[in-house]
C-alpha cells in the first residue's frame, strides 16, 4: 500500500466572490505537480518567502517536506476558483516556537497562510475571502483560541488582506531575510473573543 506524502482530510469549503465560486478541497498527492511548478516560480516565492529565496532550493523533495509537515499539522487546501486550481492555503498549529511559548500549553493557536501560485488570478479579492473562510472553520469548528497570520515587511498586501478580516499588528519581529539586510516580520493576530466581538 502506497504512503502518502500530503495527509488528507475531509473538508471541503465554499464561497461566493462577485460572480465565481472559491473552494477549497483537500490537499492530496495528486496536486504535487503543482506544488512543485509553484514553488520554483520565483515571482511566486518572493511573495511567499520573501527577496532572499531561491527557487533551486525547493527541490520535489523539499516541496514534499513541506507539504508532509504542514498536512500533518492541520488543514491544507487547494484552492480553486470555478474548478480551476489556483494555489493552496492551510489552517495548521503554530509552528514557530518563540510564538507558541507566549501562551499557556493549553491554548490552541493556529496561523494562516496562502499562496496564490496562477498569477493571472493575483489583485481580484481571493486572499482575503480564504482567510475568512478559514478563520470561520478554526472557530467555528475547532477549538481554536488564536490565529496569526505571519507577514514580512516586503509584502504589506499581506499585512491588508489579514487586517481587512478582523487581525490586528500584534508584534514585530526582526529577521534578516535579503542579503543579510534586517528586516521585520509582522505577526498580525485574532482571538476567539475579539472574532465573537465583532
Amino acid at each position: 500500500m502506497k504512503n502518502n506524502i500530503i495527509k488528507e482530510h475531509n473538508v471541503t469549503l465554499h464561497e461566493a466572490l462577485r460572480e465565481h465560486t472559491i473552494t477549497l478541497r483537500p490537499l492530496s498527492d495528486d496536486h504535487l505537480p503543482l506544488l512543485y511548478k509553484w514553488n520554483t516560480d520565483p515571482e511566486v516565492l518572493y511573495w511567499n518567502e520573501g527577496p532572499n529565496a531561491d527557487p533551486n532550493d525547493n527541490d520535489d523533495e523539499v516541496v514534499q517536506s513541506i507539504y508532509r509537515e504542514t498536512s500533518n499539522a492541520g488543514y491544507c487546501f487547494i484552492i480553486e476558483i470555478d474548478g480551476t486550481a489556483i494555489g493552496e492555503c492551510l489552517l495548521c498549529k503554530m509552528n514557530v516556537h518563540y510564538i507558541v511559548e507566549k501562551y499557556p500549553a493549553s491554548a490552541d493557536i493556529r496561523r494562516i497562510d496562502i499562496l496564490i501560485g496562477e498569477k493571472s488570478y493575483w489583485n481580484m479579492g481571493i486572499g482575503s475571502v480564504i482567510v475568512q473562510m478559514l478563520v470561520d472553520l478554526a472557530f467555528h469548528n475547532e477549538k481554536t483560541d488564536i490565529i496569526y497570520g505571519i507577514t514580512g515587511d516586503y509584502n504589506k498586501r499581506s499585512g491588508r488582506i489579514f487586517q481587512k478580516n478582523g487581525f490586528h499588528l500584534f508584534s514585530e519581529y526582526p529577521t534578516d531575510y535579503y542579503l543579510g539586510e534586517d528586516g521585520l516580520e509582522f505577526h498580525y493576530r485574532l482571538t476567539r473573543d475579539e472574532y465573537e466581538n465583532r
